[in-house]
Protein backbone atom coordinates (compact mmCIF):
# COMPACT_ATOMS: atom_id res chain seq x y z
CA UNK A 1 0.00 0.00 0.00
CA UNK A 2 2.65 2.22 0.87
CA UNK A 3 4.58 1.52 -2.64
CA UNK A 4 1.47 2.66 -4.53
CA UNK A 5 0.49 5.78 -3.06
CA UNK A 6 3.83 7.79 -4.26
CA UNK A 7 3.06 6.25 -7.80
CA UNK A 8 -0.36 8.07 -7.73
CA UNK A 9 0.51 10.83 -6.62
CA UNK A 10 3.41 11.34 -9.23
CA UNK A 11 0.80 10.28 -11.48
CA UNK A 12 -1.57 12.75 -10.56
CA UNK A 13 0.72 15.52 -10.25
CA UNK A 14 2.62 14.63 -13.88
CA UNK A 15 -1.14 15.03 -15.34
CA UNK A 16 -1.78 17.89 -13.49
CA UNK A 17 0.79 19.79 -14.43
CA UNK A 18 0.04 18.74 -18.16
CA UNK A 19 -3.36 19.98 -17.73
CA UNK A 20 -2.00 23.01 -16.40
CA UNK A 21 0.85 23.67 -19.30
CA UNK A 22 -2.17 23.59 -21.81
CA UNK A 23 -4.14 25.91 -19.61
CA UNK A 24 -1.09 28.53 -20.01
CA UNK A 25 -0.76 27.76 -23.54
CA UNK A 26 -3.91 28.40 -24.80
CA UNK A 27 -4.23 31.78 -22.49
CA UNK A 28 -1.37 32.82 -24.06
CA UNK A 29 -2.52 32.21 -27.48
CA UNK A 30 -5.78 33.47 -26.76
CA UNK A 31 -3.97 36.65 -25.28
CA UNK A 32 -1.82 37.22 -28.37
CA UNK A 33 -5.17 37.78 -29.98
CA UNK A 34 -4.91 34.37 -32.73
CA UNK A 35 -5.65 31.22 -32.42
CA UNK A 36 -3.18 27.75 -33.57
CA UNK A 37 -3.47 28.41 -36.79
CA UNK A 38 -2.99 32.23 -36.81
CA UNK A 39 0.05 30.73 -34.84
CA UNK A 40 0.90 28.30 -37.64
CA UNK A 41 -0.14 30.96 -40.12
CA UNK A 42 2.46 33.32 -38.39
CA UNK A 43 4.93 31.05 -37.97
CA UNK A 44 4.77 30.21 -42.00
CA UNK A 45 5.00 33.81 -43.10
CA UNK A 46 7.85 34.36 -41.22
CA UNK A 47 9.82 31.54 -42.89
CA UNK A 48 8.34 32.41 -46.31
CA UNK A 49 8.77 36.23 -46.12
CA UNK A 50 12.42 36.13 -46.80
CA UNK A 51 12.16 33.31 -49.59
CA UNK A 52 9.19 35.85 -51.09
CA UNK A 53 11.53 38.79 -51.16
CA UNK A 54 14.26 36.58 -52.90
CA UNK A 55 12.39 35.53 -55.68
CA UNK A 56 10.87 38.95 -55.71
CA UNK A 57 14.11 39.79 -56.58
CA UNK A 58 14.67 37.23 -59.01
CA UNK A 59 11.12 37.26 -60.62
CA UNK A 60 10.11 41.01 -61.28
CA UNK A 61 12.96 41.45 -63.74
CA UNK A 62 12.05 38.58 -65.48
CA UNK A 63 8.60 39.73 -65.74
CA UNK A 64 9.24 43.08 -66.80
CA UNK A 65 11.61 41.81 -69.78
CA UNK A 66 8.91 39.28 -70.84
CA UNK A 67 6.16 42.43 -70.64
CA UNK A 68 8.78 44.54 -72.19
CA UNK A 69 9.50 42.06 -75.10
CA UNK A 70 5.67 41.60 -75.50
CA UNK A 71 5.21 45.09 -76.11
CA UNK A 72 7.82 45.43 -78.36
CA UNK A 73 6.66 42.27 -80.41
CA UNK A 74 3.35 44.15 -80.67
CA UNK A 75 5.45 47.73 -81.87
CA UNK A 76 6.58 45.68 -84.62
CA UNK A 77 3.50 44.05 -85.86
CA UNK A 78 2.38 47.60 -85.73
CA UNK A 79 5.11 49.16 -87.82
CA UNK A 80 4.68 46.36 -90.04
CA UNK A 81 1.25 47.65 -90.33
CA UNK A 82 1.97 50.96 -90.85
CA UNK A 83 5.06 50.28 -93.48
CA UNK A 84 2.13 48.48 -95.56
CA UNK A 85 -0.27 51.32 -95.39
CA UNK A 86 2.50 53.61 -96.75
CA UNK A 87 3.46 51.36 -99.69
CA UNK A 88 -0.30 51.06 -100.14
CA UNK A 89 -0.78 54.98 -99.81
CA UNK A 90 2.22 55.50 -102.17
CA UNK A 91 1.28 53.29 -104.63
CA UNK A 92 -1.72 54.74 -104.91
CA UNK A 93 -0.10 58.47 -105.47
CA UNK A 94 1.75 56.86 -108.37
CA UNK A 95 -1.30 54.99 -109.57
CA UNK A 96 -2.77 58.63 -109.71
CA UNK A 97 0.17 60.48 -110.85
CA UNK A 98 0.31 57.69 -113.78
CA UNK A 99 -3.06 58.24 -115.17
CA UNK A 100 -2.83 62.23 -114.47
CA UNK A 101 0.34 61.43 -117.03
CA UNK A 102 -1.89 59.60 -119.50
CA UNK A 103 -4.57 62.29 -119.24
CA UNK A 104 -1.80 65.01 -120.20
CA UNK A 105 -0.61 62.31 -122.80
CA UNK A 106 -3.94 61.84 -124.24
CA UNK A 107 -5.43 65.32 -124.51
CA UNK A 108 -1.59 66.13 -126.08
CA UNK A 109 -2.43 63.37 -128.63
CA UNK A 110 -5.91 64.58 -129.56
CA UNK A 111 -4.71 68.08 -129.63
CA UNK A 112 -1.68 66.96 -132.40
CA UNK A 113 -4.31 65.02 -134.24
CA UNK A 114 -6.20 67.36 -134.54
CA UNK A 115 -4.12 69.72 -136.15
CA UNK A 116 -2.11 66.89 -137.47
CA UNK A 117 -4.12 67.13 -141.37
CA UNK A 118 -3.35 70.99 -141.80
CA UNK A 119 0.21 70.91 -140.10
CA UNK A 120 1.36 67.91 -141.94
CA UNK A 121 1.45 65.88 -138.65
CA UNK A 122 1.75 62.72 -137.39
CA UNK A 123 1.36 61.71 -134.14
CA UNK A 124 2.90 58.55 -132.94
CA UNK A 125 3.84 56.94 -129.79
CA UNK A 126 7.13 55.57 -128.76
CA UNK A 127 7.22 51.53 -128.59
CA UNK A 128 10.53 50.49 -127.74
CA UNK A 129 13.92 50.63 -128.86
CA UNK A 130 16.06 48.25 -131.42
CA UNK A 131 18.49 47.02 -128.44
CA UNK A 132 19.23 47.76 -125.01
CA UNK A 133 22.63 49.83 -126.37
CA UNK A 134 21.17 51.66 -129.25
CA UNK A 135 19.68 55.34 -128.65
CA UNK A 136 17.55 55.41 -131.26
CA UNK A 137 13.83 55.12 -131.12
CA UNK A 138 10.95 53.13 -132.49
CA UNK A 139 7.64 54.66 -133.35
CA UNK A 140 4.49 52.90 -134.29
CA UNK A 141 3.87 54.72 -137.55
CA UNK A 142 5.21 54.15 -141.25
CA UNK A 143 5.03 54.53 -144.71
CA UNK A 144 0.94 53.87 -144.53
CA UNK A 145 0.58 57.32 -142.32
CA UNK A 146 2.64 59.02 -144.22
CA UNK A 147 6.23 58.72 -142.32
CA UNK A 148 9.35 59.02 -144.74
CA UNK A 149 12.92 58.41 -144.24
CA UNK A 150 14.70 62.08 -143.27
CA UNK A 151 11.45 63.46 -142.00
CA UNK A 152 12.18 65.37 -139.05
CA UNK A 153 10.69 64.42 -135.53
CA UNK A 154 9.70 66.67 -132.49
CA UNK A 155 7.81 66.36 -129.48
CA UNK A 156 4.57 67.58 -128.25
CA UNK A 157 5.80 70.62 -127.25
CA UNK A 158 7.74 71.15 -130.47
CA UNK A 159 10.53 70.78 -129.40
CA UNK A 160 13.34 68.99 -131.93
CA UNK A 161 14.04 64.95 -131.37
CA UNK A 162 15.89 63.86 -134.07
CA UNK A 163 15.12 62.87 -138.05
CA UNK A 164 13.28 59.26 -139.27
CA UNK A 165 16.24 57.00 -140.10
CA UNK A 166 14.69 53.70 -141.10
CA UNK A 167 10.71 53.05 -142.01
CA UNK A 168 7.97 50.17 -142.60
CA UNK A 169 4.80 50.11 -143.46
CA UNK A 170 3.81 50.36 -139.29
CA UNK A 171 7.00 51.39 -137.92
CA UNK A 172 9.90 53.74 -138.17
CA UNK A 173 13.34 54.21 -136.50
CA UNK A 174 13.97 57.59 -135.09
CA UNK A 175 17.74 58.62 -134.72
CA UNK A 176 17.55 61.42 -132.07
CA UNK A 177 20.31 64.33 -132.37
CA UNK A 178 21.61 63.50 -128.82
CA UNK A 179 22.93 60.34 -131.14
CA UNK A 180 23.31 61.59 -134.70
CA UNK A 181 27.08 61.61 -135.96
CA UNK A 182 25.92 64.71 -138.26
CA UNK A 183 26.40 68.04 -137.32
CA UNK A 184 23.07 70.03 -137.02
CA UNK A 185 22.94 73.67 -138.02
CA UNK A 186 21.54 75.71 -136.09
CA UNK A 187 21.40 79.57 -134.55
CA UNK A 188 22.13 81.43 -131.49
CA UNK A 189 20.82 84.73 -131.56
CA UNK A 190 22.18 86.18 -135.13
CA UNK A 191 25.14 84.18 -135.54
CA UNK A 192 24.82 80.17 -137.21
CA UNK A 193 26.56 77.26 -135.37
CA UNK A 194 26.84 73.88 -135.58
CA UNK A 195 25.67 71.04 -132.76
CA UNK A 196 27.70 68.27 -132.33
CA UNK A 197 26.71 64.92 -130.39
CA UNK A 198 29.26 63.68 -127.35
CA UNK A 199 29.95 60.11 -126.80
CA UNK A 200 28.62 59.26 -123.17
CA UNK A 201 26.53 62.74 -122.67
CA UNK A 202 23.51 64.02 -123.12
CA UNK A 203 24.83 67.33 -123.78
CA UNK A 204 26.49 68.62 -127.09
CA UNK A 205 28.94 70.52 -128.25
CA UNK A 206 28.45 74.53 -129.74
CA UNK A 207 30.79 75.42 -132.26
CA UNK A 208 30.13 78.70 -134.20
CA UNK A 209 32.94 79.22 -136.44
CA UNK A 210 33.43 83.20 -137.73
CA UNK A 211 31.70 84.22 -134.31
CA UNK A 212 31.52 87.88 -133.85
CA UNK A 213 29.56 88.40 -130.53
CA UNK A 214 29.92 86.11 -127.54
CA UNK A 215 27.50 83.38 -126.53
CA UNK A 216 25.55 83.74 -123.36
CA UNK A 217 24.38 80.73 -120.60
CA UNK A 218 20.31 80.43 -121.29
CA UNK A 219 20.85 81.72 -125.01
CA UNK A 220 18.15 79.31 -126.98
CA UNK A 221 19.48 77.46 -129.55
CA UNK A 222 17.24 77.14 -132.85
CA UNK A 223 17.30 74.91 -135.97
CA UNK A 224 18.58 77.14 -138.88
CA UNK A 225 16.69 78.08 -142.34
CA UNK A 226 19.76 76.40 -144.05
CA UNK A 227 19.93 73.55 -142.25
CA UNK A 228 18.74 70.47 -144.86
CA UNK A 229 17.41 68.99 -141.77
CA UNK A 230 14.83 70.29 -140.31
CA UNK A 231 12.61 73.69 -140.49
CA UNK A 232 14.07 76.49 -139.14
CA UNK A 233 13.21 77.96 -135.75
CA UNK A 234 12.48 74.95 -134.22
CA UNK A 235 13.63 75.31 -130.03
CA UNK A 236 17.00 72.40 -129.70
CA UNK A 237 17.76 73.42 -126.75
CA UNK A 238 19.66 75.61 -124.41
CA UNK A 239 23.35 76.92 -123.44
CA UNK A 240 24.82 76.35 -120.34
CA UNK A 241 28.07 78.28 -120.46
CA UNK A 242 29.08 81.60 -121.57
CA UNK A 243 31.46 81.54 -124.40
CA UNK A 244 33.68 84.69 -126.02
CA UNK A 245 35.19 84.38 -129.30
CA UNK A 246 38.35 83.39 -129.56
CA UNK A 247 40.18 84.71 -132.87
CA UNK A 248 37.40 83.61 -134.95
CA UNK A 249 35.21 80.99 -133.49
CA UNK A 250 33.76 80.22 -130.04
CA UNK A 251 32.61 76.69 -128.49
CA UNK A 252 30.60 75.93 -126.00
CA UNK A 253 27.87 73.09 -124.66
CA UNK A 254 24.15 73.35 -124.80
CA UNK A 255 21.27 71.18 -122.92
CA UNK A 256 19.21 69.82 -125.58
CA UNK A 257 14.94 70.40 -124.34
CA UNK A 258 14.46 66.45 -125.14
CA UNK A 259 15.35 63.62 -123.32
CA UNK A 260 15.12 60.60 -125.69
CA UNK A 261 14.54 58.23 -122.59
CA UNK A 262 11.61 59.59 -121.50
CA UNK A 263 9.72 59.97 -124.89
CA UNK A 264 6.49 58.74 -125.07
CA UNK A 265 4.69 60.63 -127.52
CA UNK A 266 6.61 62.08 -130.59
CA UNK A 267 5.30 63.94 -134.03
CA UNK A 268 6.76 62.92 -137.65
CA UNK A 269 6.97 66.53 -139.52
CA UNK A 270 6.16 66.36 -143.43
CA UNK A 271 8.94 68.24 -144.10
CA UNK A 272 10.18 68.78 -146.99
CA UNK A 273 6.67 68.79 -147.97
CA UNK A 274 5.27 65.66 -149.84
CA UNK A 275 8.16 63.78 -150.11
CA UNK A 276 5.99 60.83 -151.48
CA UNK A 277 5.94 62.75 -154.47
CA UNK A 278 9.05 64.00 -155.11
CA UNK A 279 9.83 59.94 -154.43
CA UNK A 280 8.04 58.80 -156.98
CA UNK A 281 9.50 62.27 -159.55
CA UNK A 282 12.88 61.19 -158.93
CA UNK A 283 11.24 57.11 -160.04
CA UNK A 284 9.72 58.23 -162.72
CA UNK A 285 12.68 59.75 -164.26
CA UNK A 286 15.02 56.51 -165.34
CA UNK A 287 11.99 55.08 -166.97
CA UNK A 288 11.34 58.35 -169.22
CA UNK A 289 15.41 57.71 -170.05
CA UNK A 290 14.81 53.75 -170.49
CA UNK A 291 12.03 54.44 -173.19
CA UNK A 292 13.95 57.10 -174.90
CA UNK A 293 16.69 55.30 -175.34
CA UNK A 294 14.54 51.80 -176.47
CA UNK A 295 13.08 54.37 -179.51
CA UNK A 296 16.17 55.84 -180.18
CA UNK A 297 17.44 52.80 -181.32
CA UNK A 298 14.75 51.43 -183.11
CA UNK A 299 14.81 54.39 -184.88
CA UNK A 300 18.08 53.54 -185.55
CA UNK A 301 17.73 50.24 -186.79
CA UNK A 302 15.00 51.29 -189.59
CA UNK A 303 17.41 53.85 -190.83
CA UNK A 304 20.35 51.08 -191.50
CA UNK A 305 17.58 49.16 -193.14
CA UNK A 306 16.58 51.52 -195.27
Amino acid sequence: MLNNEPRGRILSTLVTLVVIGVLLMTFDVRLDGGGVVGVLRTGTQTLVSPLQKAAAVVVNPVADAVDSLSNMAGLREENAALRNENAELLASIILVQDQLARLELLEQLYDLETAGDELGRTVANVIGRPDAFDAALIINKGTSDGVAIGQPVVDANGYVVGTVKNVTGGSATIVPITANRQALTVMVGNQIGTLLAQPNSHLMRLEVLDARDPVLADDRVLTSAVSANYPAGLPVGIVIEDAAPSIDSLRTFVDPFVDPDTLRLVVVLAWPPDPVSVTEDDTAIPVESTTTTETSTTTTTLGGGG
